[in-house]
């Protein structure tokens, strides 16, 4: 038998799911333009993009340091650093966006 959850409240619906996406790639469209033609809208906020290089780094250096090899994923990481290792790469992500979109 398939479980069904009860409540459904934290489970964004399909159309948020989509305007989501398309607000996503609309931010990254005008980034990849202002890119191309060398704008940089809000330098600033590159700091984000650093804050979560940092973050991304510990929590792949959390795995590097134990097992001396290199993966991908957060399969080998721990639930904290595995959280940081998310963290970072979402940061790294709306930083950019942040920095070059329009």
């Amino acid at each position: 038998m398939h479980s069904v959850p009860l409540m459904k409240e934290t489970q964004p619906s399909n159309f948020l799911t989509i305007v989501s996406w398309l607000t996503l790639a609309a931010l990254a469209i005008g980034a990849l333009l202002n890119i191309y033609y060398g704008n940089v809208s809000h330098p600033k906020a590159f700091f984000l993009v650093l804050v979560g290089f940092v973050l991304f780094a510990i929590g792949k250096l959390s795995v590097v340091l134990k097992k001396r090899t290199i993966s991908f994923g957060t399969n080998l990481m721990s639930e904290n650093m595995a959280n940081l290792y998310r963290l970072g790469y979402w940061l790294m992500i709306v930083g950019l966006l942040a920095t070059f979109a329009p």
